[in-house]
């Protein structure tokens, strides 16, 4: 119960303040995380991701929303991409999935966010790696 009160307090913040850096216990290295997400082995335990989330928003487009949170006490280029999925989950080609770079400072803890460049896009994958 104490871990799940933690996880709402960072990630409340975390949507408030856009990114944020929590103490170094606050981030759980082995935090469930979405079968959709794929976190590429070099990086494996230094990057976690959490509070996937993905709905149709305000348009008719899905909205992506996740966690990234630096578990290590050191600064960590990482690039992350959304991949969309039609409706036979075949991906759809797009300018918008693309890696997008981001430098983690130590436990620091960011909030990503995308938009499917259409309607027809029902689901997605989320991948990230260590910047090459």
């Amino acid at each position: 119960m104490k871990k799940l009160a933690i996880a709402a307090l960072v990630a409340a913040a975390g949507a408030m303040a856009g990114c944020i850096s929590p103490p170094q216990n606050n981030i759980e290295t082995n935090a469930p995380i979405d079968s959709r997400v794929t976190v590429a082995p070099d990086i494996g335990g230094d990057v976690v991701v959490t509070d996937v989330r993905c709905a149709r928003g305000a348009s008719t487009c899905l909205v992506f929303q996740a966690n990234l949170a630096n578990a290590c006490n050191c600064a960590l280029p990482v690039q992350w991409k959304v991949q969309w999925l039609d409706a036979d989950g075949i991906e759809i080609d797009s300018t918008v999935s693309t890696w997008n770079a981001r430098m983690l400072q130590p436990y620091e803890l960011c909030s990503l966010k995308a938009t499917a460049p259409t309607s027809s896009a029902v689901d997605m994958r989320f991948y990230v790696r260590r910047m090459k």
